[in-house]
């Protein structure tokens, strides 16, 4: 069974081999286990103790269980994370550094480590210099309806997402038998996909699954799309993909277009939606990289160019091919695609001469301004093909370096924590290498989808109180701001109305 026989569907790890046997009745029906995987983030599931007294197991029921599922043992996991990076009640989510299952058989311990989840994805252990493959757990807030079986223990419950142990040879004379699961510690510190898998809530139950409930668990899906960095295999270029942030969403970045000076502060002179799609190779090496993006707001009289910057290794070449799609338009503008080759850092002007391509009638402020209507604005796809696959630790990780590059006034406007780059701007030249003012005010975000633009003319911190303290703090509390705005002085731009 590989990857692509599993379903991860929900942020709970309920290690699922259900067994509901009735004394004398050869029916199974899922079942949760005593047991569970602390909040330390590890688990011994004796898996001849269910939760309820009730319920008897022994090698004869585990051999049901096995058989039921086509030579697996298939658990489930209540996944019961707090809301650490991207995590909420729609999408929670773990990593599992090792799993191992053991049975005693006939009075000899035999040992089972492969094991597989429905999802896999790229983290940073704690204390590592490079992302590795790990198999993930993904599910949802509270409780949901898993089994369709009124028989089964597991009705009703809020398991979520499934585990898998092959297991090729008979376990009916198994006298003894445990799992031992060991979460994954992510570098958290490094914000998503790592604070999204880390453990760092309750504990989770664990539950042996049936066919009939393992298909249905399976079928849902529950927080998948919303999960960070989640790789899917595909058979037509043999590569391993990972959406980022997710499949479902896509990072904001915003701007102050009159660096080096604050200006009217008001965050909506750009911003910009853009996703990724990355393609690594079978040794998980990066090879391709795909996004796509939205103007989804302008409020300024100057003219930009949005660029997106990925730092390569010197030695890294490939090609690329942009496309740019006008306002409302399933046509390319004129003279796209573009394609050309590059070596090393790569930075793609994803949108021209902005001031011209978007815009609401006459003026130049789109989606700025109470009284306007939404405009859905230009968008653009983009593909970088690496001649050679690199390895991850010596390449930029996302999102990236989108940055801004003012036209009338030539600056470049980018994160707080990179550096100009374009040779003909004014930056070097003016000895502006910060992007942060004396006060500590940046003059570029990224944001989630939750944020919404200030009006124009009104100040970040008075469309967004809590930013005041999250800036004077030097970014270590109010690290929510962006979720408390003041109603009225923020353009309501609906999730995704944008999109088209």
């Amino acid at each position: 069974m590989n990857g692509q026989h599993f379903w991860i569907s929900k942020l709970l790890i309920l290690i699922t081999l259900s067994v509901y046997a009735v004394q004398g009745s050869s029916e199974i029906y899922s079942f949760l286990f005593k047991d569970v995987i602390t909040s330390q983030g590890s688990g011994n599931i004796n898996l001849f103790k269910a939760k309820a007294n009730t319920t008897s197991i022994n090698g004869t029921i585990l051999e049901a269980f096995r058989i039921d599922n086509d030579g697996h043992l298939v658990f489930a996991v209540d996944v019961n994370e707090a809301s650490d990076g991207s995590e909420n009640s729609d999408s929670q989510g773990l990593a599992i550094k090792s799993a191992t299952l053991y049975l005693t058989i006939d009075g000899v311990e035999v040992v089972f480590s492969e094991f597989t989840t429905r999802t896999r994805v790229l983290l940073m252990e704690s204390g590592a210099n490079e992302r590795k493959s790990y198999y993930s757990l993904i599910g949802v807030g509270g409780s949901s309806l898993i089994s369709p079986n009124i028989k089964s223990e597991l009705t009703g419950t809020s398991i979520d997402s499934t585990l898998w142990f092959p297991i090729t040879q008979s376990i009916a004379n198994a006298t003894s038998g445990r799992v031992e699961i060991v979460l994954l510690n992510s570098a958290k510190e490094l914000g998503d996909p790592e604070a999204f898998y880390d453990f760092s809530n309750g504990y989770e139950e664990i539950a042996l699954l049936t066919n009939e409930d393992v298909v249905y668990l399976e079928s849902l899906q529950r927080g998948v799309n919303y999960a960070p960095a989640v790789i899917t295999e595909s058979q037509n270029d043999n590569l391993l993909w990972t959406f980022v942030p997710s499949s479902e969403t896509f990072y904001i970045a915003a701007y102050e277009d009159l660096f080096p000076n604050r200006g009217d502060y008001d965050f909506n002179d750009l911003v910009v939606a853009y996703q990724l799609k990355i393609g690594n190779d079978k040794s998980n090496k990066l090879s391709v990289i795909r996004g796509n993006g939205y103007l989804i707001a302008r409020g300024a009289e100057y003219n930009h160019d949005w660029y997106l910057g990925i730092d390569l290794p010197q030695n890294a070449s490939g090609s690329y091919t942009i496309r740019f799609y006008p306002m409302g338009s399933l046509d390319l503008a004129p003279g796209y695609p573009v394609t050309d080759r590059f070596s090393g850092r790569i930075d793609l002007k994803l949108a021209s001469d902005i001031k011209v391509n978007y815009f609401d009638g006459s003026s130049t402020y789109v989606n700025t301004y109470d009284y306007q209507q939404i405009v859905k604005g230009p968008r653009f796809e983009f593909e970088i093909i690496l001649d050679t696959p690199v390895a991850h630790n010596v390449a930029e990780q996302a999102p990236f370096d989108p940055f801004l590059y003012v036209i009338d006034t030539e600056y470049e406007v980018h994160l707080v924590d990179k550096s100009p780059v374009l040779s003909h701007s004014r930056n070097v030249i003016d000895n502006l290498v910060s992007y942060k003012d004396d006060s500590g005010y940046p003059f570029a975000l990224i944001l989630n989808e939750d944020w919404l633009p200030p009006l124009a003319g009104v100040d970040l911190g008075d469309a967004y109180p809590e930013f005041l303290q999250h800036v004077s703090s030097n970014g270590r509390n109010n690290n929510t701001w962006f979720a408390a705005p003041v109603t009225g002085k923020i353009k309501n731009i609906p999730f995704k109305n944008w999109s088209w």
